[in-house]
């Protein structure tokens, strides 16, 4: 068979196929901003028809007019609440994980404290911040202290879960290499621990931005929970929503900020393609 005969051109795509490839793309892309779109055209009609007060709703175009009018007011604000939350997202999930640490290793430290910041967790933080506002002030340090006292539980227990699933055939094949703790620490136990870790991030990355609104809310002169209450006093509707939504999209940020670093640090646990 000659060489002209067993060389075959390259397959071309059809027209069908370069078609169902788009659509499917399409697809993909449109579907999820179905639900969105539909919301919102039923929002608009709803509050523009006046089967629900402005008062209690406002209309979609009313909060655009809102950010376009106050947007810098509620982007200053918004940075406030933001460093209060991220500050207390890293000082709570560091102690929770160094503490987590010291649990392990030391059975004295967790019969002895363990107890004690468990029944810490049970306080209900709403009680404590205007003792912290006596002891702090009303700037952003208690507003700080209370996301930190948030975040730092919830990876407290994640990593001591983790730091414990490490393989008895690997702890064995250390124990027989003679590794020292903080070498089965840094090379065994804390990457077992990094889902579990990642768990946590994940429920504190929401909760230290609500937290951080319920405390200005409580009590502040400055950041989103202050804005919130500032214009629901004044009745300004649109500027409220508009500041909710922000504070929305603030707490959203920030969790998907914290699942793309688990994509990245965890390549391992992706779904393998079928097939």
């Amino acid at each position: 068979m000659s060489e002209a005969a067993t060389h075959q051109p390259p397959r071309l795509l059809s027209v069908d196929a370069l078609k169902r490839s788009f659509g499917g793309r399409a697809r993909r892309t449109i579907l999820p901003f179905l639900p969105l779109a539909v919301i919102l055209a039923l929002w608009q009609y709803a509050t523009a028809s006046g089967k629900i007060s402005n008062l209690v709703l406002a209309s979609p175009t009313a909060i655009i007019a809102a950010f376009a009018g106050s947007g810098g007011e509620i982007v200053s604000n918004m940075t406030v609440t933001l460093f209060e939350a991220l500050a207390g997202f890293v000082i709570g999930n560091s102690l929770g994980l160094v503490i987590a640490v010291v649990f392990v290793h030391s059975s004295i430290a967790r019969r002895t404290i363990y107890p004690i910041a468990i029944a810490a967790e049970a306080v209900p933080f709403i009680a404590i911040i205007p003792v912290l506002m006596l002891w702090l002030g009303n700037g952003v340090e208690p507003k700080i202290v209370i996301t930190s006292f948030i975040a730092y539980f919830p990876m407290l227990v994640n990593a001591m879960r983790g730091l414990r699933a490490v393989d008895s055939d690997v702890s064995e094949l250390l124990y027989s290499l003679s590794a020292s703790r903080a070498q089965k620490l840094m090379l065994v136990q804390l990457p077992a621990a990094i889902p579990f870790m990642f768990n946590a991030l994940k429920l504190s990355a929401c909760g230290t931005v609500v937290t951080a609104l319920v405390a200005e809310w409580l009590a502040s002169d400055r950041g989103l929970g202050y804005l919130i209450v500032l214009y629901g006093t004044r009745y300004e509707i649109p500027q409220l929503w508009a500041a909710a939504i922000t504070a929305m999209a603030m707490s959203l940020a920030v969790y998907g900020l914290v699942v793309i670093a688990e994509r990245r640090l965890t390549p391992w646990r992706r779904q393998s393609p079928a097939g």
